[in-house]
């Protein structure tokens, strides 16, 4: 049997002087001002038998904006202030995976192998524009396959459990509506997240 244990642990802390974010209203990343952060990131990963095999990342950030930018004609009201968290930087990243590969028989001399295995995400509420902050999300997703000899059979399921979240959101005041005048009121959008998902494989190796 092998046994496996390992782990690792950093630490960091960054200053820029001139940091920058993805403007919405522009299409293009503005820079915001000077910022700080500073973060820790865990790795962890065991295999208690020789088949199975498990990991675990947890990053964790606490990233603020040390200056408020300057106020302009174009942007009189500036989305963000002094101290605020950076926009779109989720302070809490886990990744948890298990996976599974045991060879299981012989059949006419070639070898059969069964495998599985199963994904967490999770990413805390990420903060936006204007004080505002985005629902955190958590998707699960989970893969099997078989293989004998060369052949091999694939599945992979992403958001087993069809999770309605959205990949990226903002906080900007939008106007939909040339002929009226606009806005500078802060409306919340999103891109949708992508829904459950299914994909086989079937190949083919050759030595």
């Amino acid at each position: 049997e092998h046994h496996e244990l390992s782990a690792s642990v950093s630490g960091y802390v960054t200053n820029l002087s001139s940091d920058i974010a993805f403007d919405p209203g522009e299409g293009r990343l503005e820079s915001i001002g000077p910022s700080t952060r500073i973060g820790a990131a865990v790795y962890v990963v065991a295999r208690p038998v020789s088949w199975l095999v498990g990991s675990l990342s947890v990053t964790y950030v606490h990233a603020t904006l040390d200056a408020q930018p300057y106020a302009s004609a174009e942007d009189p009201t500036p989305p963000y202030r002094q101290g605020q968290a950076l926009p779109y930087v989720p302070p809490l990243v886990i990744r948890a995976d298990v996976g599974a590969d045991e060879q299981v028989a012989m059949l006419a001399d070639l070898p059969f192998r069964i495998r599985g295995g199963v994904g967490f995400s999770f990413l805390a509420s990420r903060p936006l524009p204007y004080g505002d902050v985005a629902a955190p999300l958590a998707l699960l997703d989970v893969s099997a396959g078989v293989s004998w000899g060369p052949v091999d059979l694939g599945v992979e399921v992403f958001n087993l459990l069809d999770a309605r979240y959205a990949s990226l959101e903002y906080s900007f005041a939008s106007n939909w509506t040339p002929t009226e005048i606009a806005s500078r009121v802060p409306a919340r959008s999103f891109s949708a997240g992508a829904p459950l998902t299914v994909l086989a494989s079937l190949g083919a190796r050759f030595e």
